[in-house]
């Protein structure tokens, strides 16, 4: 199967990313399942071409007529194009492609619209200012904490692509990675090869539960390349294993609307909300970046 690609070098862009700043159709050339409700999507790119995506940010995806009434059911569609910003699981150096890793929602309009794709459908994409958040080499900051959840991991894992692979960077870095259970944790095999090969810099928290006060699954525990905890990632496990509060530290955060809403304000407001667990531990508006 071939693809005829329209250039890009005559449209607006603002950054080093492939994608304009305007919707953009590419292929669908690959589909395969990674778990039990999460696919891995490849998008095509022209022969040696990458995506040059800056570190940390996200693209944009249409979902044509998925939109929702507001305050709609997960049926309510308004004929309006769902936009969702995804980051790639795939690095610049992958060539001719990118991948998204997706999980599956139940009425979820993007993750809907992509599961019923085939091979060979376009899908569109942008680019925008917004989507480039904090950027590599994180100036300033001499300590990391990663707080993400489900399909969160993506951006952190971009984090730690260039934290662990860069040479010279030796800055120590803590993730608490939370989800609902031992099997919705996406790139763990990758993840315990990191903390395996870097002890000394990464300490690893997966957090498991579906309710604050769920009980271990049975064999959870820890290991020597990850802590185990359980229920939700909460003001006592922030408190726990990231790096406390001060001028050169910084903390990422990603996740559903609700991790955002509790620990730091919507993700579209840059400054730290009030009364959020983020803000009542101590971190300022500095010391946060949500992705």
């Amino acid at each position: 199967m071939s693809f005829t690609y329209a250039p890009t070098t005559d449209l607006e862009h603002c950054s080093s990313c492939y994608l304009p700043t305007s919707w953009l159709a590419l292929p669908l050339i690959e589909k395969r399942e990674y778990n039990h409700d999460a696919t891995v999507y490849a998008f095509g790119l022209p022969e040696g071409q990458s995506l040059q995506l800056p570190v940390c940010a996200c693209i944009l995806m249409k979902a044509p007529g998925k939109g929702r009434k507001e305050g709609g059911g997960k049926d309510d569609w308004d004929g309006s194009d769902a936009v969702r910003p995804y980051t790639p699981m795939s690095d610049n150096a992958l060539l001719g492609r990118f991948e998204l890793l997706v999980k599956r929602y139940e009425g979820g309009a993007a993750s809907q619209y992509l599961h019923g794709l085939n091979v060979g459908a376009s899908v569109e994409f942008k680019h925008i200012k917004f989507n480039i958040k904090k950027q590599y080499p994180f100036e300033g900051a001499k300590t990391i904490s990663l707080i993400c959840a489900g399909t969160g991991i993506t951006p952190m894992f971009q984090a730690l692509w260039k934290l662990l692979g860069t040479p010279g960077d030796d800055r120590k870095v803590v993730m608490l990675y939370g989800n609902k259970t031992v099997e919705d944790i996406l790139m763990k095999e990758e993840l315990d090869k990191w903390a395996k090969a870097h002890p000394d810099r990464l300490k690893l928290v997966h957090v498991v539960g579906n309710k604050p006060d769920d009980p271990a699954p049975p064999g959870w525990v820890t290991t020597p390349t990850y802590t185990a905890e359980t229920g939700w990632i909460d003001e006592a496990k922030i408190k726990k294993y990231c790096f406390p509060p001060a001028p050169d530290t910084l903390l990422f955060v990603c996740g559903l609307p609700i991790m955002y809403k509790l620990l730091c304000g919507p993700r579209n407001e840059p400054e730290l909300g009030d009364g959020t667990v983020l803000k009542n531990l101590g971190y300022t508006t500095q010391m946060i970046a949500k992705m």
